[in-house]
C-alpha cells in the first residue's frame, strides 16, 4: 500500500513538472488565447516569467493587431497576474521599469477602456509601495484631454476614483474645475468623492479659492472640506480661519466660527476679534441674528480667552450705556458678554461688571453679574 501512495506520489510530481513546462511552450508555440490561458493558470517564478513575456508581446505587437478581443484578454490576464510581492521585491530602477510599462499599455491600448482599468486597478493595488507619480501624470493629461468627455462613462470614471487615491495638486485643480462645469454633472458624484480626498495635498489650491471672494466658490469648496474625513485639525481650522477673512457676512462664517470654537483655535484669535467688532455693528442693523452674535461672544472664552477681555468690557460699557438712555439691549446678548468675562476671570473686568449691578436690568442679568464679579481671580 506504502509503495503504492509512493509511485503515485512520483506520478503527480512528474505530471506537474510536465505541465509546468508545457505553459512555457504553450505560451511560445500557442495562439493568443492559448498565451492568456497559459498566463492565467501558471504561478511562481514561471508564472512571473509569464507575465512579463506577456505585457512584452502585447505591447510589441498591439499596433500591429489593432483592436481585438483576444489581445485585450491577453493584456489584462499579464497585468493582473504579475504579483505584487515579486513587484515590492525589484529594486527602485526595476519599479521604475514595471510602472513605466502600465504606462505603455495605458498610453497604448487606448481603444480598450478594459486594459485602461485593468492597469488603473492594477496600479492602486501597489500605490503604498511603488512611486505612482508618473502614473497620476497620464491621468491628469487624460483628464485634460479634449476628448475626455466621449470616453466610456466607465473609463471616466476610473480615472476620476483612481485620482482620488493617487492623485496630486494638479489633479485637484483639474477635478474642482470639471466639478463646476455643467458638461460633466453626470460625473458629480465621483468628482465629488475624490476632490475631497484631495484636499488634504491641495491646501493652496483650497485657500486660492476662498480668496476668491466669490461667495458660491467659497461654499462649495466649504461643503466638501466638511465631507473630508481625511483632513488634519491643522488644515480644517486654517481653512474655517480664511472663510471667516474672506468671506462677506453670512451663516457662511458662523459655521466656521463653530469649527473653531470647538476645536478652541487660538491662534484664530486675531482673527475672531476682528469678526466680533464687525459684528456688533450688524448686529444693531438686524444683518444677523442674536443667536449668532451669542454664538460668535460665547466663542471668545475658548479662542481669544485672553485677547478678548478688553472689547467685551468696551462692548459691556456701550451696552451699560444705552440702557442708561433707556435704549432697548439684548438681554441674551448681555448675559452672553457678563458670563464671557465671567468665565474669563480677568480681574480688569470689575468696573464693567459692578456698573451692571447698579442699572436697571433684569435679575438674570443682575444675577450673572454679581456670579461673574466673585468669579473674578485676583
Amino acid at each position: 500500500m506504502k509503495k503504492q501512495i509512493t509511485v503515485f506520489i512520483a506520478f503527480s510530481i512528474l505530471i506537474t513538472a510536465v505541465f509546468a513546462q508545457d505553459y512555457k511552450k504553450q505560451f511560445i508555440k500557442g495562439s493568443i488565447a492559448d498565451k492568456t490561458s497559459a498566463v492565467r493558470e501558471a504561478s511562481g517564478k514561471e508564472g512571473i516569467w509569464l507575465s512579463q513575456k506577456a505585457i512584452d508581446f502585447v505591447l510589441e505587437n498591439n499596433e500591429i493587431i489593432g483592436t481585438d478581443r483576444d489581445m485585450d484578454g491577453l493584456a489584462v490576464a499579464a497585468v493582473l497576474s504579475l504579483p505584487n510581492e515579486y513587484i515590492y521585491s525589484l529594486s527602485d530602477n526595476d519599479r521604475n521599469n514595471v510602472m513605466n510599462k502600465f504606462i505603455e499599455l495605458f498610453d497604448k491600448f487606448s481603444r480598450s477602456n478594459t486594459v485602461q482599468i485593468a492597469v488603473q486597478s492594477k496600479v492602486l493595488s501597489l500605490k503604498d509601495n511603488i512611486n505612482t507619480a508618473p502614473f497620476t501624470d497620464v491621468l491628469n493629461r487624460f483628464m485634460q484631454g479634449s476628448s475626455v468627455l466621449s470616453s466610456d462613462s466607465s473609463l471616466l470614471k476610473s480615472v476620476i476614483n483612481s485620482l482620488g487615491f493617487i492623485g496630486n495638486n494638479i489633479s485637484f485643480s483639474i477635478l474642482y474645475n470639471d466639478l463646476n462645469d455643467k458638461r460633466y454633472s453626470a460625473y458629480t458624484p465621483e468628482l465629488e468623492q475624490s476632490v475631497t480626498k484631495l484636499i488634504p495635498i491641495s491646501m493652496n489650491e483650497v485657500l486660492q479659492i476662498i480668496h476668491s471672494k466669490d461667495p458660491a466658490s467659497i461654499q462649495r469648496i466649504f461643503n466638501l472640506v466638511k465631507k473630508a474625513d481625511n483632513i488634519t485639525t491643522n488644515n480644517l481650522c486654517e481653512i474655517a480661519e480664511n472663510i471667516l477673512n474672506e468671506s462677506p457676512i453670512s451663516e457662511l462664517q458662523f459655521e466656521s466660527l463653530e469649527i473653531l470654537n470647538s476645536h478652541k483655535w487660538t491662534r484664530a484669535s486675531a482673527s475672531v476679534l476682528a469678526f466680533f467688532a464687525a459684528s456688533q455693528k450688524t448686529f444693531q442693523n438686524g444683518q444677523i441674528t442674536e443667536v449668532q452674535f451669542v454664538s460668535l461672544i460665547n466663542s471668545l472664552v475658548n479662542i481669544s480667552p485672553l485677547d478678548a477681555v478688553n472689547p467685551l468690557i468696551k462692548y459691556l460699557g456701550e451696552l451699560n450705556q444705552q440702557l442708561e438712555y433707556n435704549n432697548s439691549v439684548s438681554q441674551n446678548v448681555v448675559l452672553a458678554v457678563i458670563n464671557s468675562l465671567g468665565a474669563i476671570g480677568d480681574k480688569s473686568a470689575f468696573d464693567s461688571l459692578l456698573s451692571v449691578t447698579y442699572l436697571n436690568y433684569p435679575e438674570p442679568v443682575l444675577s450673572a453679574a454679581r456670579q461673574a464679579l466673585a468669579g473674578l481671580r485676583w
